[in-house]
């Protein structure tokens, strides 16, 4: 940014911690802005917080190489959230961990929900089912009338018979 467009800030602040300012930006090389700008900064954007305590048992170490392009892109972004190399890719881990968590989870319900209510296949083969048991029962009933109708003609035939041979 340059001069024009910089706007000052005054305030008063308790003289331990004014103390307490100045030996951290005189260890550290700051001047007083560039310390107020990056506090400011660090609190209307918070950056991931990694709990160090959280990964304090074993530790195994993870290396290898990116792009220099890239390098510097992320260098630029841990500079600008204040943050280290260390910090930037345990929290993309965690973050992609906890997200395919999440997505395990919701399939693990959706597979107990599908495994208590039929799926579309099952609904389909019992529909079919109860099908080939109605075409069974009209199939039957087709029969049964098809040896009605013999009957019935038998019983005419018996009748004409029996009518012929009153006849003669």
């Amino acid at each position: 940014m340059s001069e024009a467009e910089k706007k000052g800030i005054t305030v008063k602040i308790d003289a331990d911690l004014h103390s307490q300012v100045r030996q951290y930006i005189e260890a550290n090389g700051m001047t007083m802005a560039e310390f107020v700008s990056k506090a400011l900064d660090d609190e209307l954007n918070p950056k991931m917080n990694i709990k160090e305590e959280k990964y304090m048992g074993n530790m195994r170490t993870m290396a290898f190489q990116v792009p220099e392009d890239l390098f510097q892109q992320i260098k630029d972004y841990l500079e600008r959230h204040n943050m280290t190399q260390k910090q930037f890719v345990l929290g993309l881990i965690q973050d992609e961990l906890d997200r395919d968590y999440k997505e395990q989870q919701a399939m693990a319900e959706k597979q107990d929900q599908s495994d208590d209510e039929p799926n579309e296949d099952e609904e389909e083969e019992l529909d079919d089912d109860e099908d080939e048991e109605l075409f069974e029962d009209d199939d039957e009933s087709e029969d049964e009338e098809e040896y009605e109708d013999l009957d019935e003609s038998e019983d005419m035939n018996d009748s004409e018979d029996e009518g012929m041979s009153m006849d003669m």
